[in-house]
């Protein structure tokens, strides 16, 4: 099952969130005792990208 929810996610094109994603995926090879600390960690990094600048990203980038 693990496989096709990892296989099933798509880029979200943000490289942040892409690889809070990716770390997420990782939990399914912790022991379950180690998911609530792996989760309160992306859940952090989510609540960081979402508060992050938008404009910052996009400097340098042209129409």
């Amino acid at each position: 099952m693990n496989e096709e929810i990892i296989a099933a996610s798509q880029p979200t094109g943000d490289p942040g969130v892409d690889a809070l994603v990716e770390l997420a995926a990782q939990a399914g090879q912790l022991p379950v005792g180690d998911h609530k600390e792996l989760y309160a960690t992306v859940l952090v990094g989510l609540e960081s990208e979402l508060n992050a600048d938008p404009s910052a990203a996009l400097k340098g980038v042209s129409p």
